[in-house]
Protein backbone atom coordinates (compact mmCIF):
# COMPACT_ATOMS: atom_id res chain seq x y z
CA UNK A 1 0.00 0.00 0.00
CA UNK A 2 1.35 3.42 -0.93
CA UNK A 3 0.44 6.71 0.68
CA UNK A 4 1.33 10.38 0.36
CA UNK A 5 2.96 12.17 3.27
CA UNK A 6 4.31 15.63 3.41
CA UNK A 7 7.12 15.49 0.94
CA UNK A 8 8.15 12.37 -1.09
CA UNK A 9 5.98 9.32 -1.70
CA UNK A 10 6.34 6.21 0.47
CA UNK A 11 4.81 2.77 0.88
CA UNK A 12 4.30 0.25 3.64
CA UNK A 13 3.64 -3.47 3.44
CA UNK A 14 2.14 -5.66 6.15
CA UNK A 15 4.15 -8.89 6.38
CA UNK A 16 2.25 -10.70 9.13
CA UNK A 17 2.33 -10.81 12.90
CA UNK A 18 4.96 -11.90 15.39
CA UNK A 19 4.54 -14.55 18.10
CA UNK A 20 2.66 -12.15 20.38
CA UNK A 21 0.30 -10.96 17.63
CA UNK A 22 1.97 -7.61 16.94
CA UNK A 23 1.79 -6.47 13.32
CA UNK A 24 5.03 -6.50 11.35
CA UNK A 25 5.47 -4.20 8.37
CA UNK A 26 8.07 -2.89 5.96
CA UNK A 27 8.11 0.84 5.22
CA UNK A 28 10.08 2.68 2.51
CA UNK A 29 10.01 6.37 1.72
CA UNK A 30 11.80 8.98 -0.38
CA UNK A 31 10.13 8.29 -3.76
CA UNK A 32 9.69 11.39 -5.91
CA UNK A 33 6.45 10.25 -7.55
CA UNK A 34 3.54 7.90 -6.89
CA UNK A 35 4.56 5.87 -9.93
CA UNK A 36 8.04 5.31 -8.51
CA UNK A 37 6.60 4.18 -5.16
CA UNK A 38 4.22 1.77 -6.89
CA UNK A 39 7.03 0.33 -9.03
CA UNK A 40 9.20 -0.24 -5.95
CA UNK A 41 6.29 -1.86 -4.12
CA UNK A 42 5.60 -4.22 -7.05
CA UNK A 43 9.29 -5.16 -7.13
CA UNK A 44 9.22 -5.89 -3.38
CA UNK A 45 6.08 -8.01 -3.73
CA UNK A 46 7.67 -9.99 -6.56
CA UNK A 47 10.74 -10.68 -4.46
CA UNK A 48 8.56 -11.62 -1.50
CA UNK A 49 6.59 -14.07 -3.65
CA UNK A 50 9.81 -15.63 -4.93
CA UNK A 51 11.24 -15.93 -1.41
CA UNK A 52 7.99 -17.43 -0.09
CA UNK A 53 7.97 -19.98 -2.89
CA UNK A 54 11.59 -20.87 -2.19
CA UNK A 55 10.95 -20.99 1.55
CA UNK A 56 8.14 -23.51 1.16
CA UNK A 57 10.64 -25.80 -0.55
CA UNK A 58 13.29 -25.33 2.18
CA UNK A 59 13.50 -28.15 4.71
CA UNK A 60 15.06 -27.82 8.15
CA UNK A 61 17.88 -30.09 7.00
CA UNK A 62 18.64 -27.90 3.97
CA UNK A 63 18.50 -24.75 6.04
CA UNK A 64 20.83 -26.13 8.73
CA UNK A 65 23.37 -26.94 6.02
CA UNK A 66 23.14 -23.35 4.75
CA UNK A 67 23.50 -22.07 8.29
CA UNK A 68 26.60 -24.17 8.97
CA UNK A 69 28.18 -23.06 5.70
CA UNK A 70 27.62 -19.41 6.66
CA UNK A 71 29.33 -19.78 10.06
CA UNK A 72 32.85 -18.61 9.26
CA UNK A 73 33.96 -16.94 12.49
CA UNK A 74 33.62 -19.80 14.95
CA UNK A 75 36.19 -22.01 16.63
CA UNK A 76 36.88 -25.42 15.03
CA UNK A 77 35.68 -27.21 18.16
CA UNK A 78 32.45 -25.17 18.13
CA UNK A 79 31.85 -26.06 14.49
CA UNK A 80 32.51 -29.69 15.30
CA UNK A 81 29.88 -29.56 18.04
CA UNK A 82 27.32 -27.90 15.75
CA UNK A 83 27.95 -30.47 13.01
CA UNK A 84 27.61 -33.31 15.51
CA UNK A 85 24.27 -31.98 16.78
CA UNK A 86 22.93 -31.57 13.25
CA UNK A 87 24.11 -35.01 12.13
CA UNK A 88 23.09 -37.02 15.19
CA UNK A 89 19.96 -35.25 16.43
CA UNK A 90 18.51 -32.33 14.48
CA UNK A 91 18.77 -33.89 11.02
CA UNK A 92 17.24 -37.28 11.87
CA UNK A 93 14.37 -35.80 13.92
CA UNK A 94 13.57 -32.50 12.16
CA UNK A 95 15.35 -32.67 8.81
CA UNK A 96 12.26 -33.43 6.67
CA UNK A 97 10.08 -30.76 8.26
CA UNK A 98 9.66 -27.61 6.16
CA UNK A 99 11.38 -24.71 7.88
CA UNK A 100 8.31 -22.48 7.47
CA UNK A 101 6.17 -25.14 9.15
CA UNK A 102 8.46 -25.87 12.12
CA UNK A 103 6.53 -25.50 15.38
CA UNK A 104 7.24 -26.10 19.10
CA UNK A 105 5.45 -29.45 19.04
CA UNK A 106 8.07 -30.74 16.57
CA UNK A 107 10.77 -29.81 19.08
CA UNK A 108 8.84 -31.30 21.98
CA UNK A 109 8.61 -34.61 20.13
CA UNK A 110 12.34 -34.59 19.37
CA UNK A 111 13.37 -33.85 22.96
CA UNK A 112 10.99 -36.51 24.27
CA UNK A 113 12.63 -39.03 21.93
CA UNK A 114 16.12 -37.93 22.97
CA UNK A 115 15.21 -38.22 26.65
CA UNK A 116 14.45 -41.92 26.14
CA UNK A 117 18.02 -42.61 25.05
CA UNK A 118 20.23 -43.88 27.86
CA UNK A 119 23.27 -42.02 26.49
CA UNK A 120 21.52 -38.65 26.16
CA UNK A 121 21.54 -36.70 29.38
CA UNK A 122 19.48 -33.54 30.01
CA UNK A 123 22.71 -31.61 29.48
CA UNK A 124 22.99 -33.07 25.96
CA UNK A 125 19.40 -32.01 25.23
CA UNK A 126 20.22 -28.47 26.39
CA UNK A 127 23.29 -28.29 24.15
CA UNK A 128 21.34 -29.55 21.12
CA UNK A 129 18.61 -27.02 21.88
CA UNK A 130 21.16 -24.21 22.09
CA UNK A 131 22.45 -25.12 18.63
CA UNK A 132 18.93 -25.17 17.17
CA UNK A 133 17.99 -21.91 18.88
CA UNK A 134 21.06 -20.20 17.42
CA UNK A 135 20.29 -21.51 13.93
CA UNK A 136 16.66 -20.38 14.12
CA UNK A 137 17.66 -16.95 15.42
CA UNK A 138 19.71 -16.57 12.26
CA UNK A 139 16.69 -17.65 10.19
CA UNK A 140 14.59 -15.05 11.99
CA UNK A 141 17.09 -12.29 11.19
CA UNK A 142 16.98 -13.34 7.54
CA UNK A 143 13.16 -13.22 7.66
CA UNK A 144 12.92 -16.89 6.72
CA UNK A 145 10.59 -17.46 9.68
CA UNK A 146 8.30 -14.98 11.49
CA UNK A 147 9.31 -16.16 14.98
CA UNK A 148 11.62 -18.65 16.67
CA UNK A 149 9.78 -21.79 17.86
CA UNK A 150 12.79 -22.80 19.98
CA UNK A 151 11.92 -19.99 22.39
CA UNK A 152 8.65 -21.66 23.33
CA UNK A 153 9.83 -25.11 24.44
CA UNK A 154 10.17 -26.40 27.98
CA UNK A 155 13.39 -28.37 28.46
CA UNK A 156 14.20 -31.03 31.07
CA UNK A 157 16.12 -29.82 34.11
CA UNK A 158 19.85 -30.04 33.56
CA UNK A 159 21.57 -29.37 36.83
CA UNK A 160 25.34 -29.37 36.74
CA UNK A 161 26.55 -32.88 37.64
CA UNK A 162 29.02 -33.27 40.46
CA UNK A 163 32.56 -34.11 39.47
CA UNK A 164 34.92 -35.74 41.95
CA UNK A 165 38.35 -34.30 42.61
CA UNK A 166 41.26 -35.72 44.53
CA UNK A 167 42.27 -34.78 48.05
CA UNK A 168 45.76 -33.34 48.60
CA UNK A 169 46.93 -36.77 49.81
CA UNK A 170 45.57 -38.52 46.73
CA UNK A 171 47.14 -35.99 44.38
CA UNK A 172 50.48 -36.30 46.16
CA UNK A 173 50.31 -40.09 45.91
CA UNK A 174 49.56 -39.89 42.18
CA UNK A 175 52.46 -37.54 41.44
CA UNK A 176 54.82 -39.76 43.45
CA UNK A 177 53.67 -42.87 41.59
CA UNK A 178 54.22 -41.41 38.10
CA UNK A 179 57.45 -39.51 38.80
CA UNK A 180 59.46 -41.78 36.48
CA UNK A 181 57.00 -41.60 33.57
CA UNK A 182 58.17 -39.52 30.61
CA UNK A 183 55.00 -37.39 30.74
CA UNK A 184 54.85 -36.97 34.52
CA UNK A 185 55.64 -33.26 34.11
CA UNK A 186 52.52 -32.82 31.96
CA UNK A 187 50.18 -34.11 34.65
CA UNK A 188 52.11 -32.24 37.33
CA UNK A 189 51.64 -28.96 35.44
CA UNK A 190 47.91 -29.53 34.91
CA UNK A 191 47.46 -30.35 38.61
CA UNK A 192 49.55 -27.53 40.06
CA UNK A 193 48.97 -24.75 37.50
CA UNK A 194 45.38 -25.63 36.57
CA UNK A 195 45.94 -25.67 32.81
CA UNK A 196 43.40 -27.05 30.37
CA UNK A 197 44.49 -30.16 28.48
CA UNK A 198 44.80 -28.30 25.17
CA UNK A 199 46.75 -25.47 26.80
CA UNK A 200 49.30 -27.90 28.25
CA UNK A 201 49.68 -29.72 24.93
CA UNK A 202 50.08 -26.42 23.07
CA UNK A 203 52.68 -25.02 25.49
CA UNK A 204 56.01 -24.12 23.85
CA UNK A 205 59.39 -23.73 25.50
CA UNK A 206 59.53 -20.10 24.32
CA UNK A 207 56.43 -19.51 26.47
CA UNK A 208 58.12 -20.87 29.61
CA UNK A 209 60.56 -18.81 31.69
CA UNK A 210 62.11 -21.12 34.25
CA UNK A 211 64.24 -18.31 35.66
CA UNK A 212 61.22 -16.27 36.73
CA UNK A 213 58.96 -19.29 37.16
CA UNK A 214 56.21 -18.36 34.70
CA UNK A 215 54.35 -19.97 31.80
CA UNK A 216 52.58 -17.81 29.22
CA UNK A 217 49.44 -19.41 27.80
CA UNK A 218 49.10 -18.17 24.22
CA UNK A 219 47.74 -21.16 22.30
CA UNK A 220 46.14 -24.57 22.68
CA UNK A 221 46.11 -27.80 20.73
CA UNK A 222 42.68 -28.60 19.24
CA UNK A 223 41.20 -31.74 17.75
CA UNK A 224 39.03 -30.25 15.02
CA UNK A 225 37.66 -33.57 13.83
CA UNK A 226 39.55 -33.09 10.58
CA UNK A 227 42.91 -33.23 12.35
CA UNK A 228 44.96 -31.54 15.05
CA UNK A 229 45.52 -27.79 14.91
CA UNK A 230 46.81 -25.01 17.11
CA UNK A 231 44.48 -22.17 17.99
CA UNK A 232 44.01 -19.41 20.56
CA UNK A 233 42.95 -20.29 24.12
CA UNK A 234 39.30 -21.01 24.82
CA UNK A 235 38.47 -17.43 25.79
CA UNK A 236 40.13 -14.03 25.54
CA UNK A 237 40.96 -14.19 29.24
CA UNK A 238 42.57 -17.58 28.57
CA UNK A 239 45.61 -15.72 27.28
CA UNK A 240 47.48 -15.30 30.54
CA UNK A 241 50.73 -15.79 32.43
CA UNK A 242 50.69 -18.39 35.19
CA UNK A 243 53.20 -18.34 38.04
CA UNK A 244 54.92 -21.64 38.78
CA UNK A 245 56.03 -22.88 42.18
CA UNK A 246 59.65 -23.91 42.78
CA UNK A 247 58.79 -27.60 42.70
CA UNK A 248 57.07 -27.31 39.31
CA UNK A 249 60.07 -25.44 37.90
CA UNK A 250 62.32 -28.31 39.00
CA UNK A 251 59.96 -30.84 37.41
CA UNK A 252 60.08 -28.93 34.11
CA UNK A 253 63.88 -28.70 34.25
CA UNK A 254 64.11 -32.50 34.60
CA UNK A 255 61.58 -32.88 31.78
CA UNK A 256 63.70 -30.64 29.53
CA UNK A 257 66.74 -32.83 30.19
CA UNK A 258 64.73 -35.96 29.34
CA UNK A 259 63.45 -34.36 26.14
CA UNK A 260 66.98 -33.36 25.13
CA UNK A 261 68.09 -36.99 25.51
CA UNK A 262 65.20 -38.10 23.26
CA UNK A 263 66.14 -35.44 20.71
CA UNK A 264 69.71 -36.75 20.58
CA UNK A 265 68.51 -40.35 20.28
CA UNK A 266 66.26 -39.56 17.32
CA UNK A 267 68.81 -37.33 15.56
CA UNK A 268 67.61 -35.96 12.22
CA UNK A 269 64.29 -37.78 12.59
CA UNK A 270 63.33 -35.55 15.51
CA UNK A 271 60.35 -33.30 14.68
CA UNK A 272 61.15 -29.93 16.24
CA UNK A 273 57.98 -27.94 16.90
CA UNK A 274 59.23 -26.26 20.05
CA UNK A 275 56.60 -27.93 22.22
CA UNK A 276 57.15 -28.75 25.88
CA UNK A 277 55.21 -32.02 25.76
CA UNK A 278 55.57 -34.29 22.74
CA UNK A 279 55.78 -37.87 21.59
CA UNK A 280 59.21 -39.52 21.72
CA UNK A 281 60.07 -38.22 18.23
CA UNK A 282 58.91 -34.64 18.90
CA UNK A 283 55.51 -34.95 17.23
CA UNK A 284 52.39 -33.55 18.89
CA UNK A 285 50.52 -35.66 21.42
CA UNK A 286 46.93 -36.55 20.62
CA UNK A 287 44.60 -35.13 23.30
CA UNK A 288 42.54 -38.32 23.51
CA UNK A 289 45.69 -40.40 24.02
CA UNK A 290 46.76 -38.18 26.92
CA UNK A 291 43.34 -38.53 28.56
CA UNK A 292 43.43 -42.32 28.26
CA UNK A 293 46.98 -42.41 29.60
CA UNK A 294 45.91 -40.44 32.65
CA UNK A 295 43.12 -42.91 33.37
CA UNK A 296 45.55 -45.83 33.14
CA UNK A 297 48.11 -44.18 35.42
CA UNK A 298 45.43 -43.27 37.98
CA UNK A 299 44.12 -46.85 37.94
CA UNK A 300 47.65 -48.21 38.41
CA UNK A 301 48.01 -45.94 41.44
CA UNK A 302 44.76 -47.41 42.86
CA UNK A 303 43.14 -43.97 42.99
CA UNK A 304 39.48 -43.01 42.50
CA UNK A 305 38.59 -42.59 38.83
CA UNK A 306 38.48 -38.95 37.71
CA UNK A 307 38.93 -37.31 34.32
CA UNK A 308 42.09 -35.53 33.26
CA UNK A 309 40.11 -32.29 33.30
CA UNK A 310 39.35 -32.97 36.95
CA UNK A 311 43.03 -32.37 37.74
CA UNK A 312 42.29 -28.75 36.79
CA UNK A 313 39.29 -28.83 39.15
CA UNK A 314 41.53 -30.34 41.82
CA UNK A 315 44.05 -27.52 41.42
CA UNK A 316 41.36 -24.84 41.79
CA UNK A 317 39.71 -26.59 44.74
CA UNK A 318 42.98 -26.94 46.63
CA UNK A 319 43.90 -23.32 45.96
CA UNK A 320 40.61 -22.00 47.29
CA UNK A 321 40.70 -24.34 50.29
CA UNK A 322 44.21 -23.05 51.02
CA UNK A 323 42.87 -19.49 51.16
CA UNK A 324 44.13 -18.22 47.78
CA UNK A 325 41.92 -15.24 46.83
CA UNK A 326 39.14 -15.99 44.35
CA UNK A 327 40.45 -13.39 41.87
CA UNK A 328 43.89 -14.99 41.83
CA UNK A 329 42.44 -18.46 41.26
CA UNK A 330 40.16 -17.12 38.52
CA UNK A 331 43.09 -15.45 36.75
CA UNK A 332 45.22 -18.61 36.95
CA UNK A 333 42.42 -20.67 35.43
CA UNK A 334 41.77 -18.15 32.65
CA UNK A 335 38.14 -17.56 33.59
CA UNK A 336 36.53 -14.41 32.22
CA UNK A 337 35.10 -13.49 35.64
CA UNK A 338 35.27 -14.59 39.26
CA UNK A 339 31.56 -15.44 39.13
CA UNK A 340 32.40 -18.38 36.84
CA UNK A 341 35.00 -19.59 39.32
CA UNK A 342 32.63 -19.19 42.25
CA UNK A 343 29.86 -21.01 40.40
CA UNK A 344 32.11 -23.96 39.57
CA UNK A 345 33.57 -24.27 43.06
CA UNK A 346 30.64 -23.52 45.33
CA UNK A 347 31.66 -26.51 47.44
CA UNK A 348 34.84 -24.70 48.55
CA UNK A 349 33.55 -21.12 48.77
CA UNK A 350 31.65 -21.56 52.10
CA UNK A 351 34.75 -22.92 53.81
CA UNK A 352 36.85 -20.05 52.45
CA UNK A 353 34.22 -17.54 53.57
CA UNK A 354 34.12 -19.02 57.09
CA UNK A 355 37.91 -18.87 57.29
CA UNK A 356 37.82 -15.20 56.21
CA UNK A 357 35.15 -14.46 58.83
CA UNK A 358 37.28 -16.06 61.54
CA UNK A 359 40.35 -14.09 60.46
CA UNK A 360 38.40 -10.81 60.53
CA UNK A 361 36.97 -11.54 63.96
CA UNK A 362 40.42 -12.45 65.29
CA UNK A 363 41.67 -8.94 64.41
CA UNK A 364 39.23 -7.32 66.86
CA UNK A 365 40.58 -7.08 70.47
CA UNK A 366 38.08 -8.47 72.98
CA UNK A 367 38.20 -8.93 76.77
CA UNK A 368 36.15 -12.10 76.38
CA UNK A 369 35.39 -14.20 73.33
CA UNK A 370 32.37 -16.44 72.60
CA UNK A 371 32.98 -20.13 73.15
CA UNK A 372 33.90 -21.36 69.68
CA UNK A 373 32.97 -24.95 70.55
CA UNK A 374 29.50 -23.94 71.71
CA UNK A 375 28.92 -21.69 68.72
CA UNK A 376 29.97 -24.16 66.03
CA UNK A 377 27.58 -26.67 64.56
CA UNK A 378 28.63 -30.14 63.36
CA UNK A 379 28.24 -29.04 59.74
CA UNK A 380 30.47 -26.00 60.23
CA UNK A 381 33.07 -27.85 62.24
CA UNK A 382 33.51 -30.65 59.73
CA UNK A 383 36.25 -30.52 57.13
CA UNK A 384 35.08 -29.32 53.69
CA UNK A 385 34.79 -32.13 51.18
CA UNK A 386 36.73 -31.52 47.99
CA UNK A 387 33.98 -32.21 45.49
CA UNK A 388 33.64 -29.91 42.53
CA UNK A 389 30.59 -28.95 40.53
CA UNK A 390 30.80 -30.37 37.04
CA UNK A 391 31.73 -28.38 33.96
CA UNK A 392 34.59 -27.88 31.50
CA UNK A 393 35.62 -24.35 32.20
Amino acid sequence: MEHRCRGPWSYYLLIGRDEVGKRRQVTRSGFATKHAAQAALRDLLAREDAEIAELHRLTVSAYLKQWLDSKRKIRPTTRRGYESHVRLYLGPHLGRVMLAELRPHHLDAMYAALAKGTDRSPATVHRVHATLRSALNAALKRRLIPWNPALHVELPSAGRPETSVWTPEQLGHFLDEIVSHRLSALFHLVALAGLRRGEALGLRWVDVDLDTGTASITQQLLDTGAGLAFGPPKTRSGVRTVSLDVGTVQVLLRHAERQSAERRAWGDAWVDQGLVFTRENGNVLRPDYVSRLFLRLAASAALPRIRLHDLRHTSASLALAAGVPMKVVSDRLGHSSTSITADLYTHVVPAVSRDAADRIAAMVPRLTRPNARAMSSPSLASEPQLRAAGGTR
